[in-house]
């Protein structure tokens, strides 16, 4: 029984409603959180990029810079006096005042070369004396294969930066012998420190396994820092996927060897060169990543502290309320003791104090009542029956005095004996409960009494009774009622052909005993109301006849047992009794005798 309550408390335990309401509470909470969090984490995943973008516009910005500042030198020594000196008039020249001019060139020169980080030597191939000049060298030969590069790209596409040999050269030629399709006089070159340009590529690609690669729009010369073969390639590909005129966009993502890595792009239509930066997605993100793990771990502590908190709640309320309930519903099986109070002062004492003195009082009040019931039930009984000894004791007389009136002495003799048997029944034994056997006796009595009366006008067919049911006590009198109705009411009128049955039978929860005459019967409302009064509890006044023998076995077997009134499959009034064995003392037969 312990188990089935605690199975019931279980089956509707608070616990999951309380879990349910803290997280509900959390939740939002949790979500409001995740979602502030994956805003700033867009927020800062835009600013990286826009950083990184900047970095690298900066980058070719200053690159662009440098180019014309480059080119800027370029056009002012075109117009030295010194340089149209040593070309034009290098065979006039004394030599003394040709190695000032010289001198004066390189100094010149040097001036150029301190004017930027990136220029590594500047130089002027005099096509015209087929030698050269530069800043390191007073007197050279002429860099033919320079030359016919430059000479060769500049034609076709209009650039000044050309790849010889690994080395990057920024020319400047006048203008106006190219476009006078002659042979220029000399051609000034820049040659662009790779070493420099790798360093500053490094500084804002400073990322772990990050790269930058720098390009001419035909990717015949590249600078590359920092980055694996693999990753190279990937940004070759990239590289030559953008066109020339792509100007810079969004920061792209580009995976390589299970690597997620941030994509810069820019492109200069001033120098025609690119620029692609590469960072490991994870190295920018890193700390974002380690943000978003720590919210998820944070967000799977509350949730184990709202669990843990949420059984010590429970068990709080629980264990003290589980303790009442069962303590209620051993009341409800009728155990009225009080219960053992909690150790605590909260108010699960109060309850229990309260819960104790009910029980205390519930004690007494039904211990009064089931006395004051027994008293009751007791006196009612022995009413009821005082009732129907003296109603059949004015039948007898009447009967007597009609045989003897009759001088039928051999019936008067019979009938003696018959109602010395029956008032030896009613007298020898006080008890108002009886075996079934010695009822049903009593009612075969009863019967042979009233076939004096009628003599040959009824007969009376009776069932014998299931060994089973013999001894099942029942109130004593409740048979004779139902067949002295028959005889009343249903055969009185009857001249010949009358006929009574009593069947009686047994099921696994009853006792049915059914008693039926051919007689007049009733009309459906007569049943009905005879039916419906059967029930009626009547303040006062004789309570006899059927209604007398339900009340008496609804009193003893409760309200599922007593009388049901039906229409005869004679004509006649069909009675049925059951009586419910609370007790169990019908026993499981066969019904043989339905």
């Amino acid at each position: 029984m312990q188990q089935q309550v605690f199975a019931g408390l279980r089956s509707k335990s608070i616990y999951p409603k309380i879990l349910i309401v803290f997280m509900l509470v959390v939740a939002p909470l949790c979500v409001l959180s995740l979602v502030v969090n994956a805003k700033g984490e867009s927020a800062v995943k835009q600013e990286i990029d826009k950083s990184i973008g900047s970095k690298t516009a900066y980058f070719v910005d200053s690159l662009e810079t440098e180019a014309n500042r480059m080119y800027e030198h370029q056009q002012g020594f075109n117009l030295d006096k010194d340089l149209q000196r040593l070309v034009y008039v290098d065979s006039t020249l004394g030599r003394f005042e040709w190695g000032e001019t010289i001198k004066r060139l390189q100094e010149k020169m040097e001036i150029i070369k301190t004017s930027s980080k990136y220029i590594d030597t500047v130089s002027v191939q005099m096509l015209t004396l087929g030698k050269a000049i530069s800043n390191e060298d007073p007197y050279n030969s002429l860099d033919r294969e320079a030359v016919d590069a430059f000479m060769s790209q500049y034609k076709e596409k209009g650039t000044s930066i050309i790849n010889v040999n690994g080395r990057l050269l920024l020319g400047y030629v006048n203008p106006v012998a190219i476009l006078a399709q002659k042979k220029p006089d000399y051609i000034i070159f820049i040659q662009l420190s790779v070493p420099e340009l790798r360093k500053a590529m490094a500084q804002f690609a400073n990322y772990p396994h990050s790269g930058a690669v720098l390009a001419d729009a035909e990717r015949k010369w590249t600078i590359a820092t920092g980055a694996d073969k693999e990753l190279l390639a990937a940004m070759n590909r990239f590289a030559d996927e953008r066109s020339g005129t792509d100007g810079p966009g969004e920061t792209e993502t580009l995976k390589v060897g299970g690597t997620t890595y941030l994509m810069s792009y820019q492109y200069s239509t001033a120098i025609h060169m690119k620029l692609l930066v590469c960072v490991p997605e994870k190295e920018v993100l890193g700390d974002l990543d380690s943000y978003r793990i720590w919210f998820w771990v944070l967000a799977l502590l509350s949730m184990l502290i709202i669990a843990v908190f949420s059984t010590w709640i429970y068990r709080l309320i629980h264990k003290p309320l589980n303790k009442l309930v069962f303590a209620f519903r051993k009341v409800e099986d009728g155990y009225l003791e009080p219960t053992v109070l909690p150790t605590g002062q909260d108010e699960f004492r109060y309850l229990f104090e309260g819960f104790n003195s009910m029980v205390v009082k519930l004690k007494e009040l039904i211990h009064k009542l089931y006395e004051q019931e027994i008293r009751v039930k007791s006196s009612e009984l022995k009413q009821l029956q005082s009732q129907i000894n003296p109603h059949f004791l004015y039948n007898t007389y009447f009967i007597l005095h009609r045989l003897a009136k009759m001088d039928d002495i051999e019936n008067v003799i019979l009938f003696s004996q018959y109602l010395g048997e029956y008032f030896q029944f009613i007298t020898r034994n006080g008890a108002a409960e009886i075996p079934l056997e010695d009822e049903v006796k009593h009612g075969r009595l009863y019967v042979e009494i009233q076939q004096i009366r009628f003599s040959n006008r009824i007969d009376v067919e009776f069932d014998e009774l299931p060994e089973g049911c013999r001894q099942v006590m029942v109130p004593k009198l409740i048979l004779q009622p139902i067949l002295e109705n028959a005889y009343k009411y249903g055969m009185e009128r009857k001249k010949d052909d009358g006929l009574i049955t009593v069947k009686i039978r047994q099921d696994d929860a009853a006792i049915r005993i059914s008693v039926e005459d051919n007689g007049a019967g009733m009309t459906d409302e007569e049943l009905g109301k005879l039916q419906s009064q059967l029930g009626l509890q009547l303040e006062g006044g004789e309570i006899t006849g059927l209604r007398n023998v339900h009340r008496r076995l609804q009193l003893q077997f409760g309200k599922d047992s007593g009388l049901r009134l039906h229409h005869g499959s004679e004509g006649g009034l069909r009675v049925d009794v059951t009586i419910r064995d609370k007790a169990g003392q019908a026993a499981n037969e066969p019904d043989n005798n339905a």
